[in-house]
């Protein structure tokens, strides 16, 4: 091919020694440095691109799982990434203690990648559902073997990311995209389930378009933790039953509501 040089092979010279490894290699020189197997260099080589190769395919791989949870999760309080059991402070003998050690024990289930039911967690503002689902999922992420993915998702922020992607057609947020993502994740919180009604004027029933959403994605999944500030009633009365019954999948069954009363206070109350 015009432009390329073969004068380096000008400079090749054979030796009379050979490889110890290869006995029937002779060794090779250039210039005045040192003789070399030929058949050595090239499997270096080999296996140097096969190493840049696994440590690609590693990355890639915990990227597709251990990393879901830290780059694809969408969190409205930003300090929830952080969050564990350790750092979730309750009272001993509190309403608080014991959902903990509920909370632990359901994590405990979804490690077992048969178990299949949702858990809700239900309470008023500030109690600390959020914390405790978000701690459920970290304790999975990190010990769920062989690995798998796991996801946060606040209802209000997605809702507001899809809309927005309605005139934004590079935005990976789009409605497709998003309902794939979260329809086939291992384990998925979603978080304020029922809230995102509340900012509608007219009354309290979720949208048609918000159900669709809800729908498309729970309508995929067995194993979905859900916060809420609402009760079975309350969500009744915003949501269509067939939303309801992907809500509920499994849950009786598994014993998994984990609920807070009036016995626990809002973390974040100001006193003034």
């Amino acid at each position: 091919m015009q432009g390329l040089s073969f004068s380096l092979l000008d400079k090749v010279n054979q030796t009379a020694e050979y490889c110890e490894i290869h006995s029937d290699c002779p060794l090779v020189q250039v210039d005045n440095h040192a003789p070399f197997c030929q058949l050595c260099v090239k499997n270096e080589t080999v296996r140097r691109n096969n190493k840049l190769v696994s440590k690609a395919i590693y990355r890639d791989y915990r990227r597709n799982f251990h990393g879901v949870l830290k780059y694809d999760s969408i969190f409205d309080e930003e300090e929830l990434r952080d969050v564990s059991f350790k750092s979730y402070i309750v009272d001993p003998g509190s309403e608080a203690e014991t959902n903990l050690v509920k909370a632990r024990q359901i994590a405990g289930r979804y490690l077992d990648r048969n178990y299949k039911a949702n858990t809700i967690i239900t309470g008023m503002p500030g109690v600390g559902k959020s914390h405790l689902a978000a701690s459920m999922l970290r304790a999975v992420n990190e010990n769920i073997e062989p690995n798998a993915s796991c996801l946060f998702v606040s209802i209000n922020e997605l809702m507001r990311l899809i809309k927005d992607s309605f005139n934004n057609k590079e935005s990976r947020y789009t409605e497709a995209r998003m309902v794939k993502l979260l329809g086939n994740v291992n384990l998925l919180v979603l978080d304020d389930l029922g809230s995102e009604s509340s900012f509608k004027r007219e009354n309290r029933e979720a949208s048609e378009w918000v159900q669709q959403v809800l729908f498309g994605i729970l309508n995929k999944r067995k194993r979905t933790i859900i916060t809420t500030n609402l009760n079975s009633d309350e969500l009744s009365k915003i949501y269509n039953p067939k939303l309801l019954s992907r809500m509920y999948k499994g849950i009786e069954k598994g014993d998994s509501i984990i609920k807070f009363t009036e016995k626990t206070e809002d973390k974040r109350k100001v006193v003034f």
